[in-house]
């Protein structure tokens, strides 16, 4: 049995979470903000914390930031819940999971952290190899079988128009995201060096992260990102909102992304990305 502190400001999802959590032997404190979770971390050295992402006050983000910053709290586990992963959640947690929250997952990545890491053992947050994940064949066949079928550019570019719309941002696209490069299949508003290129190197791009670990991503403002904000696909264009969702083929494959950005910070939202999963599958159809 672990004590865990959950920080969830929305009622019924910390019914929810502390219903599951003490069904599977853990004893709960809830913690309705950020402040309130940092007061009862500090309190009860937990064996796990359990992070809602937006929450009034201080953000999850935030909550782990000053967690990981101090020498008391640092090696405790903990996990990021989000509808789509912001920038930086990576660096901080051990696991990010989305939203909506599916208790049988979250109770095998609670079980396998408390497993991993006993107290006052957890080493520095390690995150799965972008790159091994990228260049696993099955996944590359997938996009390959993609990219052989006959083109239908343009009618991927008339529905990346239509997602900028929906979106209220300025570009759209459509990529399937090779072990090393992320392909642009149908776009709208990207810069012109992007669609000459036909796509970015994939260390350049979020997409490689949605499709390493299959979870959305959602970039506020890059220049608050330590990780994007000299990345050249913000740098050289001066985007600043991002969001990302995966694409995933018949077979279960992740073979890319639906992807929208603006070059003002806080366009993307956690609205932007549920629009852009309710738009996975014409895309998947056009790709088809």
């Amino acid at each position: 049995m672990a004590s865990i502190v959950i920080a969830e400001d929305d009622r019924d999802i910390a019914e929810l979470l502390t219903t599951v959590m003490t069904s599977a032997g853990h004893t709960v404190r809830i913690a309705a903000d950020g402040a309130s979770a940092l007061e009862a971390i500090g309190s009860t050295a937990p064996d796990l914390v359990i992070l809602d992402h937006h929450m009034p006050g201080m953000s999850g983000l935030e909550v782990a930031d000053r967690l990981r910053a101090d020498q008391a709290t640092a090696s405790i586990p903990m996990i990021m819940m989000s509808a789509a992963t912001p920038a930086g959640a990576r660096q901080l947690c051990d696991v990010t999971i989305s939203k909506p929250v599916r208790p049988k997952h979250l109770i095998e990545a609670v079980n396998e952290l408390l497993a991993a890491y006993p107290a006052g053992q957890h080493p520095p947050v390690a995150h799965p190899d972008a790159a091994a994940h990228l260049a696993d064949v099955p996944r590359l066949l997938a996009v390959s079988d993609f990219l052989t079928r006959p083109a239908r550019a343009a009618g991927l570019d008339a529905f990346a128009e239509r997602l900028a719309r929906l979106t209220g941002t300025p570009t759209a696209a459509v990529t399937l995201v090779l072990n090393d490069t992320v392909v642009v299949a149908g776009s709208y508003g990207l810069p012109t060096w992007v669609r000459e290129a036909g796509g970015v190197p994939a260390e350049w791009s979020p997409d490689s992260i949605v499709v390493a670990e299959d979870v959305p991503v959602l970039i506020g403002d890059s220049e608050e990102s330590e990780e994007y904000a000299s990345s050249p696909l913000f740098a050289v264009s001066g985007i600043r909102s991002y969001a990302s969702v995966p694409l995933h083929s018949p077979e279960g494959h992740i073979v890319g992304t639906l992807c929208v950005m603006d070059k003002n910070p806080g366009t993307c939202t956690e609205d932007t990305v549920q629009t852009l999963h309710s738009q996975r599958a014409p895309a998947l159809e056009l790709l088809s």
